[in-house]
């Protein structure tokens, strides 16, 4: 009895520090395009879940005078799920837990779960033939830990079974021969393989995951036959991870919680891109007031004002531009100006003067968020640094230090989402849209580059998840003044 208890409570244990992770991750990535909570842990905290009330259906029947209960406690999955969750706590920016992940055969790389502008579920699908599961994904998707609790004497015991303790071979060259044929079929070997062939078969930022093979209860150095199994490993390109090298797990605090899932907005640089969408969006009726639907609204702009009622777009924006100066490049205030001119409110006029660089250039940053808080219903915060500045696309000739290769990708973007993205890559500052449509097209158009080298490193951008046009005016009336 006493020893399920203390089962049952490590199982305990486990889902609290899950549930503590969960929740640290739904906080850092509010507001974020794709929020990674409802999948990142599921699979894990089901697992957990199942395990716990095994466990306690086992304690019920060992007071209710089961003999058999205590035997069926042993079987517990404990010694493979502990380790999971050991090596997520030594691990950083996690991705996944216990994902699905295609084994291919690969006509061609397939993208693997993880960041590259922004956190995708990556293209492995589910199949009937079952899929690969990868325990651990972390660095952003660009490390995949698969944990094994086999031990050294069950490993032996594969080994003798497949006959490969080598005494009946007559000579060194034999026994080697013999050894090596048999090998494959050692299961630990087996699903080394199929780790390797699977990562080698993703694409997270132009290369394959880095696959590791963590085996808290094997030793290396203690026996010839094991240690030629984990060398087999790492000709695989597999790094073994054995107990013998392993760290004790550290305690959970909120340091190591920032560690294994760091905010997105940890990496921002201090000046901030603002692209041509997100202008809108700060200048708009629907950001900034209580919109009544009108007759003539289009389905558009009905759905825009429910998601405002929702949640105010403003309430995502200004936690994320904090104090940070804000930039434009000249292409998208220019389309920007001109959508104002074209579709705009009298009102979206003026917070489109307020915020944006013109040749009011008199006004200062306070007076600007105090006039803006005239137009607005929402708290504008004081240190909300306006106006935008309007600037050179290749200033200091940050383009320069794109390759050929990324140039031509840029090039089959159109503006003005090219020459905002490529000013914010090339210069190193994090770009903040609302258009998620660019940003994965972008992001399938870099993974099909071969590298894009250590001196451009992938570009920081910001996608919020929703987006808000201007209220603007009725065509008929915007007729009659274009014709007036």
């Amino acid at each position: 009895m006493a020893a399920s208890e203390e089962l049952l409570q490590r199982a305990k244990s486990l889902q609290s520090e899950l549930q503590r992770f969960a929740e640290h991750v739904t906080r850092v990535y509010d507001g974020f395009q794709h929020s990674p909570t409802r999948y990142m842990c599921a699979s894990f905290a089901n697992e957990l879940r199942t395990e716990a009330e095994s466990l306690e259906r086992i304690i019920h029947d060992i007071k209710s005078g089961d003999l058999l209960a205590s035997h069926r406690a042993r079987s517990n999955n404990l010694a493979f799920l502990e380790p999971v969750w050991e090596t997520a706590k030594r691990s950083r920016d996690i991705v996944r837990f216990r994902c699905a992940v295609s084994t291919g055969p690969f006509k061609k790389q397939i993208l693997a779960p993880g960041t590259r502008i922004v956190r995708t579920q990556g293209e492995s699908r589910p199949i009937r033939s079952g899929n690969f599961i990868i325990d651990v994904i972390a660095d952003g998707g660009k490390s995949w830990y698969k944990v094994s609790s086999i031990d050294n004497k069950r490993l032996l015991f594969d080994l003798a079974k497949e006959a490969v303790y080598l005494g009946d071979s007559d000579g060194e060259e034999d026994a080697e021969a013999t050894f090596q044929n048999y090998m494959g079929d050692i299961p630990l070997l087996k699903l080394a393989k199929t780790l390797a062939i699977s990562a080698k078969g993703h694409r997270i930022q132009t290369k394959s995951p880095r696959a590791f093979l963590v085996l808290p209860r094997i030793k290396e150095g203690v026996h010839p036959s094991v240690d030629t199994i984990l060398k087999a490993c790492r000709e695989l390109s597999v790094l073994p991870i054995c107990g013998d090298t392993l760290s004790p797990a550290p305690s959970l605090s909120d340091s190591l919680l920032h560690a294994m899932a760091p905010s997105p907005k940890a990496s921002f640089s201090e000046v901030l891109n603002i692209d041509t969408s997100l202008l809108v969006a700060l200048a708009s009726d629907f950001s900034h007031t209580t919109v009544v639907k009108q007759p003539w609204f289009s389905h558009s702009h009905n759905a825009h004002a429910d998601l405002e009622s929702e949640r105010s777009m403003l309430s995502l924006v200004y936690p994320v531009v904090g104090n940070c100066k804000l930039v434009c490049t000249r292409d998208a205030a220019d389309i920007f100006m001109h959508i104002v001119d074209t579709l705009a409110t009298e009102s979206e006029k003026a917070r489109a003067r307020l915020i944006l660089l013109s040749s009011d250039t008199e006004k200062s940053q306070s007076q600007r968020v105090k006039e803006l808080q005239l137009l607005s219903i929402h708290k504008v915060p004081l240190y909300l640094q306006l106006p935008i500045d309007i600037i050179d696309t290749n200033g200091n000739n940050c383009q320069d230090r794109f390759t050929g290769l990324v140039r031509k990708k840029l090039e089959t973007a159109l503006n003005p989402g090219r020459s905002v993205f490529s000013y914010g890559w090339a210069g190193g500052f994090t770009t903040l849209t609302c258009n998620s449509v660019f940003i994965k097209q972008l992001e399938k158009d870099l993974e099909q580059l071969p590298n894009l080298g250590d001196a451009v490193p992938w570009p920081s951008i910001w996608v919020f998840p929703t987006s808000r046009p201007f209220v603007g005016v009725p065509k008929h009336i915007r007729t009659c003044v274009h014709e007036a």
